[in-house]
């Protein structure tokens, strides 16, 4: 087992070492190619030697043939020995050879017919200098060659010049050998720049896409944990994917439990039942786990080989179907608080660079998701607690309101006896603000009820007019002393499938709002009903609301004046529980309105006709059995 970071580094094969030993299998094979163009030219040209010398010296013509023969020969050996498997890297050494051996063919013949000195320097700088051009061989074969053309000198006659003749041989030979060798130098440096230069370009960009799968694969892991982190299943989907961005066979997820203060195993991918039932029941502490002990926060817990280990019993790490694994811890902050652990059934060895990359950020991304799902369930817990406080407190201070709002009818019937025209308004002026502070408690309920998600449509049959009737009477007391309130339906009668109380709720607050905002004229609240839909308007001739204001009216706790001298009392949650309540029943809510001229908010929403009106009464609007329009009080 061993421990470590991810490394930045791309595979070891780009190491320069191993780049050398790249070069050199690169070099054999482009010999090996070429060694056959070579050889090819080579029997080309001394075959049209061969013809000359037959034509020109006829006597010549057996020890000619026969010394190609031998050339031949040789050729076809050396083509034949690179292709061996044990000499197929060894293929410089081989071409090495057969230039020494051709250079002393050459001088041998030159020297047994007795040519001249100045023809065999010749053929040896011609032999020299095609050999440096055509094989990608390096200065020390090159070298080796020359040096056994050098010594062939000595199969040579002197010529009939004597002494001049050989020192015009040594200098063009001489010549010929340091050019030769200095070319095959001068190539081999440039064919090894190039060859870096591409494999570094070939390694930026091998490394630049195993980056980028390496990112998507990531981003794949974060849009898989962003989608499902609700969800019961996340971190199976992790591991199913694991499985697939690192080519494991199998991947598990451990979790801390902090009350038995052990890894206990979660979820995972690939895993045998028999061997996930059987790390169900099994507890990893660090006491008793030499391998738990040694998790730390960043750091990957590699087994190349399950048969090695000395932390944890191999028979054990076999029966779970483990040959290697990869352990990336899960931490938060210092402290780990899960594993993700990635392995292979059968095969061993070490993991990637780029695997290693990918557990880490993947662990990192799980990570991330613990600390978010510990974050979203506190919110839930204290959503919960201040939903619970909200409704108590808003029960509570119900309660008394009503007393208050009771009594306050009772002094203004004159149960209690008749009250002066001064006590008679301040009572109504009592009744008005216990009014509009029980608005304020039943708004608050009712958000609490719609951010808690437990006020789900209850739809059923029920009268228009009744719920305008009920209205009515709530709202009359509201009505400022300029205003009419007029209620209108069509058709008169009309029955709708929807929720009633939601309805109610929705007029409410639409003509609530309507009120406080207009301190002389009408609101008017009007209802269609057409086909499947039912259209709800209530129009005023108050202040009206600016173009600017509209998006951020339903909102809330937001009013267009949030000012502490503002002129209109309220809470901003009117208007946001409108919304709110006409998205449930699955309707829309439209807004028209100039400062100055009043506005009209118009619901529309899906509620099939309950019972048809007949003809006569769906012909023209009729006012609502409540007594249509009404004055302020």
């Amino acid at each position: 087992m061993r421990a470590s970071a991810p490394s930045p580094r791309h595979e070891s094969r780009h190491e320069p070492a191993n780049r050398g030993a790249a070069y050199r299998a690169e070099t054999a094979r482009v010999l090996r190619r070429r060694l056959d163009i070579t050889v090819a030219l080579f029997l080309l040209l001394v075959g049209c030697s061969i013809v000359l010398e037959r034509a020109f010296h006829p006597e010549r013509a057996r020890i000619a043939t026969l010394t190609y023969g031998v050339e031949l020969a040789l050729c076809l050996l050396a083509v034949a020995a690179v292709r061996l498997p044990v000499l197929v890297a060894r293929a410089g050494e081989v071409a090495t050879l057969l230039g020494a051996a051709l250079a002393l063919v050459l001088a041998w013949y030159n020297g047994r017919v007795g040519g001249s000195v100045e023809r065999f320097a010749t053929a040896e700088v011609c032999l020299l200098s095609g050999l440096f051009v055509l094989l990608p061989w390096g200065w020390r074969a090159q070298l080796a060659v020359a040096g056994t053309a050098f010594l062939s000198l000595g199969l040579q006659g002197n010529g009939p010049n004597g002494s001049e003749d050989l020192a015009y041989a040594v200098v063009a030979l001489t010549a010929g050998a340091v050019t030769s060798v200095a070319g095959a130098l001068f190539l081999d440096r440039y064919r090894h720049d190039a060859f870096v230069r591409t494999a570094l370009l070939t390694e930026a960009s091998e490394l630049a896409r195993d980056e980028a799968e390496t990112a998507t694969a990531l981003a794949r892991v974060g849009e898989t944990l962003n989608a499902h982190l609700d969800q019961p299943d996340v971190l199976a989907r992790v591991n199913a994917l694991a499985v697939e961005v690192l080519g494991c066979d199998w991947s598990s997820t451990f979790v801390w439990d902090e009350q038995r203060a052990a890894f206990r195993f979660r979820t995972h991918a690939g895993v045998r039942p028999e061997v996930a039932a059987e790390l169900a029941e099994v507890e990893f502490s660090r006491q008793s786990m030499p391998l738990v002990a040694a998790l730390r926060p960043g750091m990957l817990v590699e087994i190349p080989d399950a048969a090695d280990e000395t932390r944890m019993p191999p028979a054990l790490l076999r029966r779970w179907d483990v040959a290697s694994e990869l352990i990336a811890p899960i931490s938060r902050r210092d402290e780990v608080v899960g594993v993700l652990v990635y392995g292979y059934r059968a095969r061993t060895g070490a993991f990637s660079a780029r695997q290693r990359r990918l557990a880490l950020g993947i662990a990192h991304a799980t990570a991330m998701t613990f600390e978010h799902a510990r974050l979203i369930a506190d919110l839930q817990a204290a959503s919960r607690l201040k939903s619970e406080f909200v409704a108590t407190m808003s029960h509570e201070l119900r309660t008394p309101l009503n007393v208050v709002t009771g009594y306050a009818d009772l002094l203004a019937e004159g149960t209690f006896g008749t009250l002066s025209p001064e006590q008679s308004d301040t009572v109504n002026r009592i009744r008005q603000s216990a009014l509009e502070l029980l608005e304020l408690v039943n708004a608050t309920l009712d958000i609490g009820r719609l951010e808690a998600g437990r006020d789900a449509a209850c739809l059923a049959p029920f009268e228009l007019e009744g719920v305008f009737g009920e209205l009515d009477r709530d709202l009359t007391p509201l009505v400022p002393p300029r205003v009419s309130l007029g209620w209108w339906s069509s058709p008169q009668g009309a029955r709708v499938l929807s929720d009633r109380t939601k309805v109610k709720t929705i007029l409410k607050n639409l003509v609530g709002n309507a009120l406080k905002f207009t301190p002389t004229g009408t609101v008017e609240v009007t209802a269609h009903v057409t086909g499947e839909t039912l259209e709800l308007a209530v129009r005023d001739t108050g202040i009206g609301i600016a173009a600017a204001d509209i998006p951020t009216i339903f909102d809330m706790f937001r009013q267009v004046d949030g000012s502490c001298t503002r002129r209109f009392g309220g809470v901003g949650l009117g208007l946001h529980i409108v919304q709110r309540l006409v998205e449930l029943l699955g309707g829309t809510i439209a807004v028209d309105s100039a400062p100055g001229v009043g506005s009209t908010f118009t619901v529309r929403l899906p509620a099939g006709r309950a019972a048809a009106a007949t003809d006569s009464e769906a012909t023209a609007p009729a006012r609502a059995s409540s007594g249509g329009t009404r004055a302020g009080s």
